[in-house]
């Protein structure tokens, strides 16, 4: 399986079940500014919650055939294995990706445990073998690359000058490599950035004087 960014805002997404496996995956599709409609006899309180804020349609029926239609992205999220069966041919009909909770081996879209830290946005993917160890890696990423996190406005500047300044892509690659390679990159995790910081200043400042 290949790893991909996906933008879902103003897509459909169906979703099939509405209890915690449905609601943890449609916080999600709700930050993504997705289209979502859930088909359930009943839901959780906060899916109801949703549907009444006009963040998701909410069918308060049984999975039908005709909910399928002009469907993307399928999650597919019952405790009834025959409807998350039925579910799934209809999904594939229609050419839709298909999250299916109960049997991972059916999907062929799956969520990672994701965190974002200002610009730094990170996504995990352990395989589907252990959500306990993707939420380990997601806590151990935000202690350990925060400060990374705050340095990322400022290489951006940073970027955009060299670009500016340097013809070519060969230029600036080299002067990253320059300075900004594995031991800045350390100094940097470990709170000692300013020397970097110092260095890449006096570069482009000397660049700049050059041009």
């Amino acid at each position: 399986m290949i790893t991909v960014g996906l933008s879902l805002k103003g897509r459909p997404c169906l979703v099939v079940g509405g209890g915690q496996v449905a609601l943890r995956r449609i916080e999600k599709l709700i930050e993504e500014e997705a289209s979502i409609r859930v088909v359930s006899p009943e839901v959780l309180p906060e899916i109801v919650a949703y549907h009444e804020q006009g963040k998701l349609q909410w069918i308060e029926a049984p999975y039908a055939s005709n909910d399928m239609v002009g469907q993307q992205f399928v999650i597919i999220a019952t405790d009834r294995p025959d409807v998350n069966e039925a579910v799934l041919q209809d999904a594939r009909a229609v050419g839709a990706f298909i999250n299916r909770a109960d049997v991972k081996e059916d999907s062929n879209w799956v969520f990672g445990s994701s965190t974002q830290i200002g610009d730094l946005d990170i996504s995990i993917f352990t395989n589907q073998v252990s959500p306990r160890v993707s939420r380990l890696l997601r806590q151990d990423i935000e202690r350990r690359y925060t400060i990374l996190a705050e340095w990322l406005p400022q290489i951006r500047l940073w970027r955009q000058e060299l670009q500016r300044l340097l013809a070519t892509s060969k230029e600036r690659e080299q002067f990253w490599r320059i300075y900004l390679g594995e031991s800045e990159f350390i100094q940097i995790l470990e709170g000692h950035g300013d020397s970097v910081k110092e260095n890449i200043v006096h570069a482009i400042s000397r660049i700049r004087s050059e041009s």
